[in-house]
């Protein structure tokens, strides 16, 4: 008899410890009916009414009169306009403060610069941004805390520190340091520099290790760093191969920054599937682009508007308004030809240090370049998206459903928009424009309830 009900005593308390556990595995799904909107899916250019259901974070339906299920969130879109969320490909949430590139180098430490780019990437949010790719500095636990829920912001795609020569455009040490000293960027791996085929191995190891989407190369000088002009390439053939094959061999694709034919064309002989900027190609190498399928990542406002006042940046010196002029007196006409060769295009700001907070005018600039309305909404969301997945299966942080676009499927990132994008793409402007902000199934803004 003792025995038997010790046996039951244990059951019953088996059962208290266990309970808690089996309530948090049923819980239950949540839903929001989105109804009388006029929706962009983001496939082309025409407008439909129609509904929305989202259960959890994907898009459940998709039609016209969707019926509610018991609970859900009824949202009247009061005949605005639904967009999917904005995707920004080309950020540097690590690369902030008052002199971006050099904030870190000794006037402020590592947990300013973190403090910096968690502002940064929710003043991206709140601009309608639901996912970005940082595209060089070490935001990889950004990323992850994100990814988690653990931190407020958008979706990232993190290269972690982008690869570097000594003497290139992540070269961030001052300029009398020694051989073998360290710098504070080099020492957070916010920027890295890796010389030779076995350290750029190494490196691009520990980067997938930490959890980087894909590779981003420096393969030629930049406007914002010091030591190493426009003109040069940083990395031999083989450096690059190695990168790329330690990306293809982790289900991912490298990306590079570049300006000129040479590292360009010797990068996509590498195999890289994406090139930032290139202002500074020759019509075959945007034809080749083309010909080949590589994305080109377009900065049209930093290059045609912010460098043709380069000497205004605070912090530039001398050499990097040469340099920023350089830029801008090439971007036109290298878009054009992207244009005129349909290169397949994604928009990226490339907003960092003081410019976050103007990272949509990368959208309406696109205006001055001849893209209608919808085709520029296509390269912040169906293009951008697209280009996200190329990080998976392996490597792509969000592997649900799709990004960019409106379907059954879909994560739920929607945005609704009181006066149309598509009308008149400045629209995108003005924040308090965005009626409703939904990131992966929750509301973050609803003012239509107000």
């Amino acid at each position: 008899m003792a025995t038997s009900l010790k046996t039951t005593l244990l059951y019953l308390l088996s059962l208290l410890l266990i309970l808690p556990v089996l309530a948090q595995d049923e819980q239950k799904d949540t839903y929001i009916l989105i109804t009388q909107v006029q929706v962009w899916d983001a496939k082309g250019k025409d407008l439909v009414k129609s509904d929305i259901l989202i259960k959890n974070n994907l898009i459940e339906a998709f039609g016209k009169n969707l019926k509610a299920p018991e609970g859900a969130t009824i949202i009247n879109g009061k005949n605005g306009t639904v967009t999917p969320g904005l995707i920004d490909m080309h950020t540097h949430i690590m690369l902030n403060g008052p002199k971006a590139f050099y904030t870190g180098q000794g006037d402020y430490g590592p947990f300013a610069i973190g403090a910096w780019a968690y502002q940064d990437m929710n003043l991206l949010l709140d601009q309608g941004f639901t996912s970005i790719r940082d595209i060089a500095g070490n935001s990889l636990g950004m990323a992850k805390a994100v990814q988690n829920d653990l931190m407020r912001g958008p979706r990232i795609w993190s290269s972690g520190p982008a690869f570097s020569s000594t003497g290139g455009h992540g070269d961030a040490g001052v300029w009398n340091q020694l051989p073998n000293e360290n710098n504070q960027p080099n020492m957070t791996m916010n920027l890295a520099t890796a010389d030779g085929v076995d350290e750029v191995i190494k490196m691009a190891r520990w980067n997938y290790r930490h959890g980087a989407a894909f590779a981003k190369i420096m393969a030629s000088g930049g406007v914002a760093s010091e030591f190493d002009p426009l003109e040069i390439t940083e990395y031999t053939y083989d450096e690059m191969r190695a990168i790329v094959k330690i990306s293809e061999d982790n289900r991912t694709y490298a990306t590079i920054h570049a300006y000129h034919d040479s590292a360009i064309n010797r990068a996509i002989d590498a195999g890289v599937k994406c090139v930032e900027h290139g202002f500074l190609m020759s019509e075959q190498t945007v034809k080749r682009m083309a010909d080949e399928n590589i994305v080109l990542s377009l900065q049209g406002y930093v290059s045609t508007v912010q460098f043709a006042e380069a000497s205004q940046i605070p912090w530039f010196s001398p050499e990097q308004v040469r340099k920023a002029t350089q830029v801008y007196e090439g971007a036109k006409q290298m878009i054009e030809w992207a244009k005129k060769y349909q290169v397949f295009i994604v928009s990226g700001s490339d907003m960092f240090a003081e410019n976050t907070p103007n990272a949509k005018m990368n959208i309406t600039v696109e205006k001055e370049f001849g893209w209608e309305p919808w085709e520029i909404l296509q390269h912040n969301t169906l293009n951008a998206g697209k280009v996200l997945a190329m990080s998976g299966p392996a490597r792509n942080p969000y592997r649900e459903g799709p990004l960019g676009v409106i379907e059954v499927g879909a994560y739920a990132d929607i945005l609704i928009w009181e006066k149309s994008p598509l009308e008149d793409i400045d629209n995108v402007l003005p924040n308090d424009n965005i009626q409703v902000l939904i990131k992966d199934g929750e509301i973050l803004k609803n003012t239509l309830e107000d």
